[in-house]
């Protein structure tokens, strides 16, 4: 079972740790933080984001600059979160899940690791400290969603979720 509260005060940690405290998160500092290395790849068929470990031990952070901007943001957070909850490289990838739904797989059908990161990352690009500074904003997700660098869809999910009633991330 996924523990989505370990992983959104895990965000908040890491924000903490690297001084963060203005939005968008900056996730190039993070990145540098970390040593990971970071690769823009430009393909549109090719995945949205990675973590990969060289074969010298460099870790280097991959997002597709193809796909829509504020979903490599959330990719790049994703995998973080991978990072930070210490998740095992091995549950990164299931390429039987991956075949069978494709980038696009519905929340309930992820495995505890991947829910984990997902809430990690949302609670990255969106803290719930710095929503509550746009409260006046909160019945407009798409400025919000620009002001954050997030999709409409997950700036839904954090007003949401700010005010108790979302039901993926709890």
């Amino acid at each position: 079972m996924a523990n989505y509260i370990f992983a959104r005060e895990m965000a908040r940690k890491v924000l903490k740790q690297y001084k963060i405290v203005n939005v968008p998160t900056d996730l190039q500092k993070i990145c540098e933080g970390e040593g990971l290395e970071f690769i823009e790849l430009d393909d549109p068929e090719a995945v949205d984001g990675m973590l990969m470990e060289l074969e010298d031990g460099t870790r280097v952070a991959m997002v597709n600059k193809a796909k829509a901007y504020v979903r490599g943001r959330f990719t790049l957070a994703h995998e973080l979160g991978h990072i930070f909850l210490r998740h095992d490289k091995r549950d990164f990838y299931d390429a039987e899940l991956v075949r069978e739904y494709g980038e696009d797989m519905p929340e309930s059908a992820k495995p505890p690791w991947e829910q984990e990161a997902d809430a990690f990352a949302a609670e990255l690009l969106i803290p719930q400290e710095q929503l509550k500074k746009y409260q006046a904003e909160l019945r407009n997700p798409e400025k919000l969603a620009g002001i954050f660098q997030v999709s409409r869809p997950a700036m839904a999910i954090a007003i949401a979720n700010f005010f108790g009633s979302a039901r993926d991330f709890k």
